[in-house]
């Protein structure tokens, strides 16, 4: 497994829209490398039932009865992270606004407040690719409103992303 983390000018997947140039360091690139097939990737990403293996860094869960995905471009979808040590619950949600299985999965993103409104929203994109016998991910989020936003998103999606890995080794 590799990782690379970068900021790089909007050079966006095929469905993750820039809405004209966003500046370059508003987008958050996440490269990784997973030694299982692509279908097995796809499957982690996409299945509402393998969620609670992976989604949110540590110190938080999400319970498979709180996410509800509607998995059609449209779709909306909507779930639950807990943090571990005080139960605070930490909603989110979006549309589904590109999939190509197994390569794409697009979908906007945005933190739910409080008082029921959508906080910034952002596109998310997932591209998954075949690599001797293996799986590349880069994953795209963004714009961001600022740099310590996408900073703040990065460290908690590396942290999911370790914990992909974990899940994926230990369905193998």
């Amino acid at each position: 497994m590799s990782e690379h983390v970068t900021a790089e000018p909007a050079k966006p997947a095929q469905g993750l829209s820039t809405k004209g140039a966003p500046p370059e360091d508003l987008i958050l690139v996440i490269a990784r490398e997973f030694q299982v097939p692509i279908a097995r990737v796809w499957s982690a990403l996409t299945d509402p039932a393998q969620t609670p293996a992976w989604w949110g860094p540590r110190g938080f869960h999400t319970p498979r009865e709180s996410v509800d995905a509607d998995l059609e471009v449209g779709g909306l979808y909507r779930a639950c992270r807990v943090r571990d040590n005080t139960g605070e619950e930490q909603w989110w949600s979006g549309v589904h606004t590109d999939i190509e299985p197994p390569n794409l999965f697009v979908f906007t993103h945005a933190w739910d407040k409080p008082d029921g409104t959508r906080g910034f929203e952002t596109e998310v994109a997932f591209e998954l690719a075949e690599i001797d016998g293996g799986t590349r991910m880069t994953f795209r989020q963004g714009p961001f409103d600022t740099p310590d936003n996408r900073d703040g998103q990065g460290q908690g999606w590396r942290e999911s992303f370790d914990r992909l890995a974990e899940h994926l080794r230990r369905r193998a």
